[in-house]
């Protein structure tokens, strides 16, 4: 029998990973999850909540209940996969995740060019595709394995001087410097090679193109800012770590990326990743064989601060048709993976009755599967937010049913008051959220008196 996960000191101070779905941004996935951290009791700290109240200066990452809480590198709205959770003394160990290695999948679609490189913005120009094969593809591969110098893109949230790029490529201002390049690490293999699909279920793929096309004046703009790369050149600098931040380099704002990729096997010319957008459009079906461009999946392992999305572009340049990346997915982030317990994702709502703080130990012992560092599922989030807003309705109509009866306003406060409502809360024992967190919680170590209370460090179970 697996061993079962055991509670830490309370309040909780650490790490957990979950699984974003794509959509919403990283700071709402968060934002949506801190009500339920903040309804736990394992992550109360009466003395630390009492504190908060008269706080005026709040730090960024507190809430108004003193809990801290922040991400170890942000996905974009597009990409989902494993974005790892700290929590109080957890934040301070984010950095690390920011430095790792990280896998991911990635499906490019190919024949088009966007302007983020990605299908959430529009079209940069089109091109015939039919020609590529999944042979071509394969043997393109070798340029973007091992080490590679890549550029970032101009349409970025990278600061140079403390201004990101994106604002000097947006007021047309020359950059202090060249940007500067990076060395990344690259392993990658191509997974999968799609046709598009012609009839529901023959099994190919139903991503299309994005319908947005830029204007007139959007691709003046962008002429303006490919002359501003030319002038600025490139260079390679070991003090691109200190130019640009790397938290930053996962934030991904950009509408017109232009990027670069040099090799040390094969040099790729920049000024083919330049599309002409004086050229009509290519047809997304095809004049030739009457169907839509397939996509290729690739799944790559690569070093701090790489830009999935320009490899996953500069593979379609360099096949001469250009790509962009319809789904993109973050399987591994340090020690935390997406896959390995997909059994939550339709498991029915659980929880472990608790009717002392003693018994949550040995609850967790008898009811708790073993430990993972897989990511908890989004499923599992979503049925925790439902079941929170049914219990906020239930407890509302209870209080109003209670008024209407004639109760007392004393026997109100003591019934209802937001305290006896949190401890009715922390009474009905762990929820099915909170055991999966703890099966996949790192503690981290916290200082004596480090913040918490005279009596952190002490168990309270």
């Amino acid at each position: 029998m697996p061993k079962s996960p055991s509670i830490p000191p309370l309040p909780l101070n650490g790490l957990f990973p979950i699984a974003k779905p794509s959509g919403p941004s990283s700071m709402k996935v968060i934002d949506s999850i801190t009500s339920l951290l903040l309804d736990s009791k394992l992550f109360d700290d009466p003395e630390k909540r009492k504190h908060a109240r008269y706080q005026k200066n709040k730090k960024k990452n507190t809430t108004h209940l003193g809990l801290k809480i922040g991400q170890g590198g942000t996905l974009d709205p597009l990409a989902d996969g494993v974005l790892v959770i700290g929590v109080n003394r957890g934040t301070k160990h984010l950095n690390r995740f920011l430095e790792c290695t990280k896998e991911y999948e990635s499906i490019g679609l190919l024949g088009c060019i966007t302007t983020s490189m990605d299908s959430d913005d529009p079209v940069l120009s089109t091109s015939s595709w039919e020609h590529v094969t999944r042979e071509d593809i394969e043997k393109v591969l070798d340029r973007f394995r091992g080490e590679i110098d890549q550029v970032p893109p101009i349409f970025s949230a990278l600061k140079m001087d403390g201004k990101p790029l994106y604002e000097y490529a947006r007021e047309s201002k020359p950059l202090p410097r060249p940007i500067p390049t990076r060395k990344c690490q690259v392993s990658i293999e191509l997974v999968d090679f799609k046709p598009a699909s012609v009839t529901p279920g023959d099994g190919g793929h139903e991503y299309k193109w994005p319908t947005k096309r830029l204007s007139e004046d959007e691709k003046k703009v962008f002429r303006k800012l490919t002359d501003i790369v030319s002038q600025a050149g490139t260079e390679s600098s070991s003090k691109a770590k200190k130019e640009v931040s790397e938290e930053d380099a996962f934030n991904g704002a950009g509408d017109v990326p232009v990027a670069q990729v040099q090799t040390t096997k094969e040099k790729v010319d920049k000024e083919s990743f330049v599309p002409d957008l004086e050229k009509p459009d290519y047809p997304e079906i095809s004049p030739i064989n009457g169907l839509r461009p397939p996509t290729f999946t690739v799944r790559m392992t690569v070093s701090s601060g790489t830009y999935v999305r320009s490899i996953v572009h500069d593979i379609g340049v360099a096949l001469g048709c250009g790509a962009h990346v319809v789904k993109l997915t973050r399987t591994r982030q340090g020690e935390f993976s997406l896959y390995g317990d997909e059994k939550a994702l339709s498991a029915k709502p659980t929880s472990v009755e608790v009717k002392g703080e003693s018994e949550v130990a040995s609850q967790l012992e008898e009811d708790v599967p073993g430990p993972t560092n897989s990511s908890i599922p989004w499923p599992v989030w979503e049925r925790a937010i439902a079941e929170r807003e049914q219990t906020i309705q239930s407890e509302k109509q209870e209080k109003e049913e209670a008024i209407m009866s004639g109760m007392s306003a004393e026997e109100i406060h003591t019934n209802y008051s937001p305290e006896a409502i949190r401890q009715r809360r922390y009474d009905s024992g762990l929820r099915e959220w909170e055991i999966e967190m703890l099966r996949r919680f790192v503690n981290v170590p916290v200082p004596t008196n480090g913040g918490h209370g005279p009596e952190h460090g002490k168990k309270v179970y």
